[in-house]
């Protein structure tokens, strides 16, 4: 955490302007061409962390002073706590409002364009700031315990997913979840005609040529070593004029209305067209995306244009549990836990006429790990509001309960508790060859979406599912090694499946993980900030703490998903000797 630098900050005695005063003048294709290039910096280890080199990069010889007085200033905060200034959410903003005015005529110096642009920079930083505020006004008549920590989740969670990730790391999970998800609907009867319908749609033969026309495309940005905007250049070839049309389905145009929640038009349509043959990437994070996570809402829009005896009925329902939980959980249950355990799956469970069952179910030894998959997405406006109740009310109905026509419909946490009763009651008649005493219960919400990886969430679910384990402790349930609820995104089981296959299991990590989020309420302070720091120690999610952990055991090998998933992605292709490389 630290001090975003906005406009007030820096320039105390005077009123700012609207950000198209600022930039009145400006040259259209420039203000894109910076906000870009400033969506390019990378998202770990950029050399412009260091905000000398970014005012460097801001001003030339002309605004020396400017930029002597803003290094000069940008050092007394800093004594407080790490101060930013650029961010994807300002960038994105900026892009969108210039996106879709006119050009006009250029009339700015290049030395009062620098300094213009920096400003209106800022405005739009202290729009953020100014919105974060509901953050703390939404939190404060929590219980002492929430008060923190939802502060914390409520002020980064709009925005968590656009700042916090790994390039890589999204790009290799998005190509994996793609590929098992075009098996899935070319091999499912429920999806085959929309199926069909995609692939007309973007002319393509078959799910590999897609994928083929869509890879070089994501793998271009993170090969790129330069921070910066990335371009493509389309070669002119016999399949020029199809690889154009092809692109020409993915970019932003001028005419078209923007979301006004989340970026979701830039998200669906991550590149501008520069000049025929030419054209630029938005923001990486966007185009990785793309791979997969933006294959639910391609689908949608095609499944709308469908008859409705060929429509898929629920899609959402569909991609969310017959996929996600029934292809993908399973797969990587699987995958890290390959040796002899006991292993029943959700759909097995069901088979058996068993109720209220798990998605998955492993016990190895002592150790019982229950998996319940939840594939959702918090609505938009929803998401970008900063405000706690909005929050609880989402969360709680797709993680914990919901009330329809007076009853209540139990979901994620009360799902767990239930199964967990039936555990230690030995009601669970395909395992009961164990101790309810000595077994240790690790319950899992597996989510789908690396946006829930947010400082904070995890404290709030598990703060409910405290409060029903307190309802069993009183209604004598033997509740001592019932482990803390962990969200766990699949995308972190995926990347790390080769430390956890071959190196420490799932449920050691979450030991680990349970021993460093735990809150010692006898520990002792000098001083307000030394307790909240503390506190925000705790806030991590299970997704930083497996990455730092397996980084420094010197474990996070990458996974083989170019092995996988290449024979399958160029089967109608002669595979060379380097085809299943990893990059």
């Amino acid at each position: 955490m630290g001090t975003l630098l906005d406009f007030e900050t820096v320039f105390p005695n005077e009123k700012p302007l609207r950000i198209e005063e600022y930039l009145k003048g400006g040259s259209k294709a420039s203000i894109l061409n910076v906000a870009v290039s400033l969506l390019g910096f990378k998202s770990h280890d950029s050399k412009y962390n260091d905000n000398k080199e970014l005012l460097n990069l801001f001003f030339g010889p002309e605004n020396q002073g400017l930029s002597y007085h803003l290094d000069l200033k940008i050092k007394e905060l800093e004594k407080q706590g790490k101060v930013g200034m650029i961010n994807a959410y300002s960038s994105l903003k900026l892009f969108e409002y210039f996106f879709k005015r006119p050009a006009e005529k250029e009339r700015q110096t290049k030395a009062e364009f620098e300094v213009n642009f920096f400003k209106a920079y800022l405005v739009v930083n202290s729009e953020r700031t100014a919105k974060q505020h509901k953050a703390f006004d939404s939190t404060q008549n929590l219980p002492k315990e929430l008060v923190l920590p939802m502060k914390i989740f409520c002020m980064n969670y709009p925005m968590s997913d656009i700042h916090y990730y790994d390039i890589k790391e999204i790009w290799l999970t998005q190509l994996f979840k793609a590929t098992l998800l075009f098996q899935f609907l070319e091999l499912n009867a429920k999806t085959s005609m929309l199926f069909n319908a995609f692939l007309k749609y973007f002319d393509v033969k078959n799910w590999q040529e897609y994928l083929k026309s869509f890879i070089p495309l994501s793998f271009t940005m993170i090969q790129v070593g330069n921070e910066g905007h990335t371009d493509f250049t389309v070669t002119k070839n016999e399949t020029y004029e199809k690889s154009c049309v092809f692109l020409d389905k993915l970019i932003i145009e001028e005419t078209e209305d923007l979301e006004e929640y989340d970026f979701l038009t830039l998200r669906s349509r991550p590149f501008y067209k520069i000049s025929d043959g030419v054209y630029r990437i938005i923001f990486n994070l966007f185009v990785a995306e793309k791979i997969y996570k933006g294959m639910y809402f391609l689908l949608r829009s095609v499944n709308n244009t469908l008859p409705d005896d060929q429509k898929v009925k629920n899609l959402k329902s569909v991609i969310g549990n017959d996929f996600s939980e029934q292809v993908i959980l399973y797969h990587v249950v699987e995958v890290i836990y390959p040796e002899k355990c006991i292993k029943f799956s959700g759909d097995h469970i069901a088979n058996k006429k068993i109720k209220g069952g798990p998605d998955y179910y492993v016990r190895k030894y002592n150790d019982v790990l229950l998996f319940e998959s939840k594939d959702f997405l918090i609505p938009a406006d929803a998401k970008t509001s900063f405000d706690f109740a909005r929050y609880q009310d989402e969360f709680e109905k797709k993680l914990y309960f919901e009330v329809i026509d007076g009853k209540e419909k139990h979901v994620g946490i009360m799902q767990l508790i239930n199964f967990i009763k039936k555990l230690l009651s030995k009601g669970f008649d395909l395992d009961t060859s164990y101790d309810y005493r000595k077994i240790s219960i690790y319950p899992i919400i597996v989510v789908h979406d690396h946006q829930y990886n947010v400082p904070g969430l995890n404290s709030l679910i598990n703060y409910w599912f405290q409060a029903e384990i307190d309802i069993l402790k009183k209604e004598g349930f033997y509740t001592t090694h019932i482990k803390p609820l962990v969200i766990i995104n699949i995308d972190s089981l995926i990347f790390h499946q080769v430390g956890l296959t071959e190196s420490i299991p799932l449920h050691q990590v979450l030991n680990k993980f349970a021993n460093h989020i735990k809150i010692d309420s006898h520990l002792k302070f000098r001083n307000q900030k030394e307790g909240n720091d503390y506190i925000l120690s705790k806030q991590v999610p299970f997704s930083a703490f497996i990455d730092e952990h397996f980084h420094n055991l010197g474990l996070n090998k990458r996974p083989p998903v170019l092995k996988m998933v290449a024979p399958e992605i160029f089967k109608y292709d002669q595979i060379g000797d380097n085809d299943n490389d990893e990059s």
